[in-house]
């Protein structure tokens, strides 16, 4: 499960367009999506046609610390049709920040609410309200990846590097946070003035932007009117288009933030077993020998196929072991002959007789 939100303290950039449409695109392409309208004003709600104010559960419900009000964030889930659902906005939501201003740990409530998830969900959407407060935060907080859309103008960038700081926030206090890339809005590349601006904000965000670009188009704004997402409206219009080719680059910068985190947990597991392994080297010079075997406490005394040493073009066979400290009996096998380690001088007897090379870690 992906947690995408989207957020710019900007008005009029496509913000609550974008969640609304790439959610429905998603939906469409098989994944299963779940979209959180954040915003006290429910833009993202009327906007798939829900009128919140005749709701008697949203998300207000779920982040309230009210205990008669207070409902599971499954409770509250509408479902809109195939692959997409939504958990309303209210203008309650407003209140929230006020009413949580003494909760410990309060900026984690929306993670927590996503995380009590029963269902299985392969995309979450946040559309957030257009400010920097606390709700904002708290999406953020939860998020995988953080799109911000800016709308073609002198205006876009205004306010972006507050929203970045909110993400360095996130990072210095959990020390993760999400990645962030903009999108181009409202784009009309007929005009010098759109292209000029086009090239600011891809210059602003450099390698962190989507290529898609999102052009003006009127069929996204008659979409929201009915209600629906653009490609319900018109799946060949080039709004429809554009946030089908966004939902693919989505598609695929999670699959690249999947393979992030598991490479980054894979290096901490690692980590810490180098911290309880201790690497062992064992040699042997043997250039006549067609099959040299280590055999000792720490593998059951097997020779196979494992645990067969490797040989050098010198004659030396070889290989290296992760062993737990501790103290271990071993010897080599060559060719069916039990041999001491020429290298070890520490031995110890062996319960079958004689002696047995000994290896103290």
């Amino acid at each position: 499960m992906r947690v995408i939100s989207v957020a710019n303290q900007k008005g009029g950039c496509g913000k609550t367009t974008t969640a609304i449409n790439l959610a429905g695109s998603l939906a469409l392409k098989g994944y299963n999506v779940l979209l959180i309208d954040l915003d006290p004003q429910a833009h993202a709600s009327f906007g798939l046609g829900i009128k919140t104010d005749q709701l008697d559960r949203s998300m207000y419900n779920v982040l309230t610390r009210t205990d008669t009000k207070r409902k599971r964030l499954s409770e509250i889930t509408l479902h809109l049709w195939e692959n997409l659902s939504l958990a309303a906005g209210h203008i309650l939501l407003s209140t929230i920040e006020q009413e949580l201003r003494n909760e410990e740990d309060a900026i984690a409530i929306v993670y927590r609410a996503i995380d009590s998830l029963t269902a299985s969900y392969d995309f979450i959407i946040i559309d957030c309200p257009p400010s920097l407060g606390f709700l904002t935060f708290n999406a953020i907080r939860a998020s995988h990846l953080l799109i911000v859309p800016l709308q073609c103008c002198s205006l876009s960038l205004m306010g972006v590097g507050k929203l970045i700081n909110m993400v360095e926030l996130v990072q210095l206090k959990l020390q993760r946070a999400p990645k962030v890339k903009g999108l181009i809005t409202v784009y009309d590349k007929r005009t010098k003035y759109g292209k000029k601006m086009f090239h600011e904000i891809n210059r602003y965000f450099k390698d962190n932007i989507f290529n898609t670009a999102v052009r003006a188009n009127v069929t996204l704004r008659e979409a929201a009117e009915r209600g629906v997402p653009a490609l319900k409206l018109d799946k060949n219009s080039r709004g429809a288009a554009d946030y089908m080719s966004l939902a693919e680059e989505v598609i695929i910068e999670s699959r690249k933030l999947f393979l992030d985190d598991f490479y980054k947990e894979a290096e901490g597991f690692m980590a810490d077993i180098g911290t309880k392994l201790k690497a062992q080297t064992f040699t042997l010079l043997a250039p006549e020998a067609n099959n040299v075997y280590i055999v000792g406490d720490f593998n059951n005394w097997e020779a196979n196929r494992i645990n067969r040493l490797e040989q050098m073009p010198d004659g030396t066979w070889e290989k290296r072991i992760a062993l737990k400290p501790g103290i271990y009996k071993y010897k080599f096998i060559v060719d069916g002959e039990w041999r001491n380690d020429p290298h070890n001088s520490k031995t110890a007897p062996s319960k079958f007789g004689g002696l047995d090379s000994l290896l103290v870690i």
